[in-house]
């Protein structure tokens, strides 16, 4: 009979199964369906019925060591954070080496910062020191990796990252591997470095990017629809100058929680729903807003917004015709 994961929490739940058998079909669907997608949520489904057995670290450790799926790995990764974390740290260290998927490298940064021991910051600071030693973010396209080079460079060099918190080199190296992800997506991609905190402060992902970014071929385009596209956007939380003009963007929500934005670039995009308004005003610090180019801009009052917000509606091409019909 084929097993079905929510089936199994919901009999366990009306007690009409204990928890080894519980745990006996749920890990027999782990280690041997084919489908991915009710593994991962007999994963998910032995975490929310928080059954620990010492089986299951054993399991968990072998799928996120070698599981062929980055998303059956991500979800071992997340067991072993939340039922195992001072268990794991050897697996942690050697994962964080060799994972290559993005969420996956996500979850194991957070879990190295949680188990905040000296040998968990080890094992970050070491990385930090991989990345230095990395010549190109991105080698095919010969992206160079020339700010954190130099950024990291004195820190390592003074001995100095070792007085930095589990918290800001987890912070580091997240930034890290998400300017990585978004340059492997994204035809063009700028970004500045914080240089006090080596965090991502600045990121244009416009097709007119304002710097010339070596080896981006002529003519490419981002052509970005939807913000839930880029990877990892909402993990850069120091950013605060974000340039996504010339795009097709239509919706905005994925940047509320990008509270640190001062600086926002959305024109030439195709943003027309009023509640993307609502979106804006979740942004608590934003200075400036540049909506010229998209439908809303002709809805959007000035009046709802904190007066010290510059926001730019008309397109200077559009104030010269204004001017010239009033001559006429």
């Amino acid at each position: 009979m084929e097993l079905n994961p929510n089936t199994i929490y919901k009999d366990y739940i009306n007690n009409r199964l204990d928890k080894f058998t519980a745990i006996k079909q749920l890990t027999s669907i782990i280690e041997n369906y084919d489908n991915d997608e009710i593994r991962e949520e007999s994963i998910k489904i032995l975490g929310k019925m928080k059954l620990i057995h010492e089986n299951l670290f054993i399991l968990f450790e072998n799928l996120l060591l070698s599981d062929s799926n980055e998303n059956i790995r991500n979800a071992g990764a997340i067991y072993l954070s939340e039922h195992h974390l001072n268990d794991s740290l050897a697996v942690f260290k050697w994962s964080i080496q060799h994972e290559m998927f993005y969420q996956c490298l996500f979850t194991i940064v957070k879990a190295l910062v949680k188990i905040n021991s000296n040998e968990s910051k080890a094992v970050l600071i070491e990385q930090l020191k991989k990345i230095r030693n990395n010549k190109y973010l991105n080698s095919e396209i010969g992206y160079e990796n020339k700010r954190y080079k130099k950024a990291l460079k004195p820190l390592i060099k003074r001995n100095k990252i070792i007085t930095y918190s589990h918290k800001h080199l987890g912070d580091i190296l997240i930034n890290f591997f998400t300017i990585k992800k978004i340059i492997d997506e994204i035809p063009n991609v700028y970004f500045e470095l914080n240089l006090s905190n080596l965090l991502v402060e600045k990121l244009d992902l416009s097709d007119y990017l304002e710097f010339e970014v070596k080896g981006t071929p002529w003519g490419w385009k981002n052509n970005i629809e939807s913000l839930s596209k880029i990877t990892g956007l909402k993990n850069l939380l120091n950013l605060q100058e974000l340039n996504l003009s010339n795009n097709y963007i239509k919706d905005i929500k994925d940047l509320v929680d990008i509270k640190s934005l001062i600086y926002l670039d959305l024109s030439n995009n195709k943003i027309s729903d009023p509640q993307n308004i609502e979106y804006l005003k979740q942004l608590p610090l934003l200075e400036f807003i540049d909506l010229r180019g998209n439908e809303i801009a002709n809805i959007i009052n000035v009046s709802d917004f904190r007066p010290e917000i510059r926001i730019l509606k008309e397109s200077s091409l559009r104030n010269l015709e204004k001017r010239f019909e009033n001559i006429k």
